[in-house]
């Protein structure tokens, strides 16, 4: 606690911004977001859009595997169901981009449930299994064309540029509005996810990820509320899933592989896994590490483009060995250290 300052009542304990240096932080940087479409544009604000994508993804993942406990080697999968509803109710539907976001996060979050099913009587690796066998599932349905065509729509389809947020109304089409629309929809989620954190769901899925059978002699359903997990993170990766497929402009199954999956938990691991902001650098950092070696492989090894396929391997290797809880641990113990600084105690 920062000297001078203290609680006087459990709302402020609580509060999402507590401290008087984290509300001055929070005004200065509140209009950073709104003014990075006049300060940058092309491909970095190209960056910028998929990383506030990416941000709904693994916050769906963080609710899942941070809270819940839950290993799911599904999030290429749930992308993709999500990414096929939306563009079948754009495209056929004419319903626009939210009600788009809106089914197909429902029906990931469906899917999700009764891939989580399994987790009535297994746990751990076991149930990691079953939502992996989700992902193989996934990306034969939709490479399938043919009889399959009737339910997923084709294997390859388009996305219109020009979309209404509710059938016609309030298009959106340049580089610009699709940044808006993607950072909303991520400060949304980031939002609920943080005030989850703080009810009684949260502290049940935490219980359950400590010790399920503890909790269970407690008088907790506890698969109830792994279900209850799956369906909130599904409905979340279905969403992403949705705004990507508008972003890349069209939807294919090579986009939805396992290698999304493992970007995913990189990012996730980076940052650290059961804090929201933990998150939210992770993606960052790792989505613009990532674009710098391409340019770099581009500018300077093009015979060497191999180099990209190691690179989520090479800093899970770091993440572990260094710091295992993060950046954001290892930005704590930082600032403490210069808190004690010169004396360690």
């Amino acid at each position: 606690m920062p000297c001078g300052e203290y609680f006087t009542s459990y709302e402020d304990r609580m509060g999402l911004v507590r401290w008087r240096i984290e509300r001055i932080a929070f005004v200065l940087a509140l209009p950073i977001p709104f003014l990075i479409p006049f300060v940058v544009s092309g491909g970095m604000l190209s960056t910028i859009t998929r990383i506030y994508i990416m941000i709904i993804a693994v916050l769906g993942l963080h609710v899942i595997l941070g809270y819940a406990g839950e290993i799911v080697l599904a999030q290429g999968a749930f992308m993709a169901i999500g990414a096929y509803t939306a563009v079948r109710v754009v495209t056929e539907l004419g319903a626009g981009m939210i009600p788009a976001m809106i089914l197909g996060g429902l029906l990931t979050a469906m899917v999700a449930v009764i891939f989580g099913l399994p987790s009535w009587r297994v746990k751990g690796f076991y149930i990691a299994i079953s939502t992996l066998a989700l992902q193989f599932i996934a990306e034969w349905f939709f490479e399938m064309g043919g009889r399959y065509e009737v339910i997923h729509g084709g294997t390859q389809q388009s996305m219109p540029r020009e979309i209404g947020l509710i059938g016609d109304s309030l298009t959106i089409a340049s580089r610009t509005e699709q940044y808006f629309l993607a950072f909303f929809v991520m400060a949304i989620f980031a939002i609920l996810t943080l005030n989850l954190s703080r009810t009684g769901i949260a502290r049940t899925f935490r219980g359950i990820h400590e010790n399920d059978l503890s909790s269970a002699v407690l008088g907790i359903d506890v698969f109830r509320n792994k279900l209850l997990a799956y369906a909130i993170g599904g409905f979340m990766i279905g969403v992403s899933g949705a705004l990507f497929a508008y972003y890349i402009g069209f939807v294919d199954p090579t986009h939805y592989t396992i290698d999304m999956t493992l970007e995913h938990y990189v990012m996730l691991l980076l940052g650290g896994i059961g804090r929201v902001w933990g998150v939210i650098t992770g993606v960052s950092v790792i989505s613009l590490l990532e674009r710098g070696v391409r340019d770099f492989i581009a500018a300077y090894a093009a015979d060497a483009a191999a180099i990209d396929a190691v690179f989520f391997g090479v800093v899970i290797i770091i993440v572990l060995a260094v710091e295992p809880k993060g950046l954001l641990a290892a930005l704590g113990q930082i600032k403490d250290y210069f808190r004690k600084w010169p004396y360690a105690y």
